[in-house]
């Protein structure tokens, strides 16, 4: 991953000139390996990171049910891929289980 793009620094019209094949990711929380990340992408030249989520898991400090934090991500996931985006990805902690498909 060269370029890592902050969908939150982006305008509307940055972010609809982008191909609808980039990946756009979804963490929850931080700390995740960006290299390893990367490798699992495909090593893509741009990707886009949504701001994390820094609740709602287990461990969080502010839990909330898997069930309602699946079906928050899932219409996130949902809204960006009516935009277009075909590669949107959610990023949870080891043990978290969202059944995103």
């Amino acid at each position: 991953m060269k370029n890592i793009i902050q969908y939150d620094e982006l305008t509307w019209p940055d972010l609809f000139s982008f191909p609808r094949n980039i990946p756009l990711i979804i963490p929850l929380g931080d700390g995740y390996d960006l290299d390893l990340l990367s490798s699992a992408l495909g090593n893509p030249e741009d990707t886009v990171f949504l701001p994390p989520l820094p609740f709602g898991w287990v461990g969080s400090g502010m839990e909330v049910s898997e069930e309602l934090l699946a079906r928050y991500i899932s219409k996130l996931i949902d809204s960006l891929r009516d935009d277009g985006f075909t590669r949107v990805y959610a990023l949870a902690p080891q043990g978290t289980n969202l059944n995103l498909g």
